[in-house]
């Protein structure tokens, strides 16, 4: 026997079971788990219950006969009202335990309440040109362009973006340390791979000078004894290169592509671009709607729940991080932040992840968008692994989900 209670996500069970239904209860426990008793002088599984009782106890059922009724009445409840779907691991209170007057427990849970989904049709998203321009060629060939360039030595002065073989050795407080020397080092000028002003201080001089270059270790750098000390590097310029790119043309494609000619490898790339942009613009629609569904709807989830999403992230970061050696309190640091900086993002984005799976659920319910078993097995053809076909079967619903709403509303092309 039971009574509910729902008080928004708090659900709460009050379980009475009276002294008869209770000893019924005992005797199935006993029934179930009595082969897992040796007592002197009976086979094993044979044993009577009182038996058992005076060897082991006369409790030694109990927690199994509470979990037993708690079990039971959990799915009564859940059969009773399926609505109620448990957003959280169920906990329990006893409350008291008599032989006269039986079991009085309660069971407790959350759940993510019934909620009104906002207007899904008729609305207008907004989302950026994917169309291909002559810039987004530009910018391709440029970076093949970059990636060709060579270096060819020259008599004159250091500038931005030259290359300079250099020779030179570290000093903190006119000692050599470890780590700070090197010889016929190429260094890009403008590349930032070294601290502080090094690269600047080198920009105007030749091939043949020597140069004192003083620097500053930043606060923050990796190796702390280092960290916020000045530094003087003794520099030998051994050489300056400068970058020359090469010219654009069908032999420079012909030697460095799979086409031959500049205008084929144009009109593939201008291909290749637009399946990017456009699968762009398909995600920033499906973050479009997202954003719109989550403001617009007002579904309450669970603090629990939130809380249980972020430990299973932090827990499956630690995983990841522990063959590196590395504690997810050091990567925290490493990355400029702090657990509490971390803990509000975290919360923040599983507070929304959660709401946009039940959000996207109640739209599958309420318009009825499904996969059919035949949908289903053509898309799964060949496949044996059961992650793999549910994880199809995800992306199937998802693409109905997205096609849904392109359908059911305007999309709003932005130049």
């Amino acid at each position: 026997m039971f009574e509910l209670k729902i008080d928004n996500t708090k659900v709460e069970v009050e379980m009475t079971i009276d002294a008869k239904t209770w000893e019924q209860g005992v005797e199935k426990v006993y029934e179930t788990s009595k082969s897992k008793f040796n007592v002197e002088g009976f086979r094993k599984g044979h044993a009577p219950r009182r038996v058992i009782e005076k060897t082991y106890g006369d409790n030694v059922f109990f927690e199994d006969t509470i979990e037993y009724f708690v079990n039971n009445t959990l799915h009564e409840v859940l059969q009773k009202n399926p609505q109620l779907e448990p957003a959280s691991m169920p906990t329990t209170e006893f409350e008291s335990y008599t032989a006269d007057a039986g079991l009085k427990m309660k069971i407790l849970f959350e759940i993510v309440p019934d909620f009104k989904l906002c207007e899904c049709k008729g609305q207008t998203f907004k989302v950026h040109d994917a169309s291909v321009t002559e810039h987004d060629l530009e910018h391709e060939i440029h970076h093949l362009l970059e990636d060709h360039a060579k270096f060819e030595s020259v008599d004159a002065p250091i500038s931005d973006g030259d290359s300079a073989l250099i020779d030179f050795t570290g000093y903190i407080d006119d000692k050599p340390f470890d780590g700070g020397a090197a010889k016929d080092y190429p260094l890009t000028i403008g590349s930032h791979s070294f601290i502080d002003t090094f690269e600047d201080q080198l920009v105007g001089h030749k091939k043949g000078d020597n140069v004192d270059v003083n620097v500053t270790f930043p606060l923050n750098y990796g190796a702390k004894e280092f960290a916020g000390k000045k530094a003087l590097f003794k520099v030998v310029v051994k050489d300056v290169r400068k970058k020359v790119i090469p010219e654009l043309n069908d032999k420079f494609i012909a030697d460095v592509t799979e086409f031959e000619t500049l205008e084929e490898y144009k009109k593939d790339l201008a291909a290749h671009i637009q399946d990017m942009k456009t699968r762009q613009q398909e995600n920033e629609l499906d973050y479009v709607i997202r954003e719109y569904l989550i403001k617009n709807t007002n579904v309450e989830i669970p603090q629990t729940m939130v809380d249980e999403q972020v430990n299973e992230d932090i827990e499956r970061m630690r995983e990841y991080l522990k063959p590196y050696n590395v504690s997810f309190e050091d990567y925290l640091k490493s990355t400029g932040s702090n657990i509490e900086d971390y803990m509000k993002r975290a919360h923040e984005g599983a507070l929304n992840m959660l709401k946009t799976r039940y959000i996207y659920r109640k739209v599958l319910e309420e318009f009825k968008i499904n996969v059919s078993a035949k949908e289903l097995k053509d898309a799964t053809k060949g496949m044996t692994n059961e992650n793999e076909i549910a994880r199809k079967e995800n992306d199937l619903i998802l693409d109905k989900l997205h096609n849904f709403f392109k359908e059911n509303n305007t999309i709003e092309i932005i130049k």
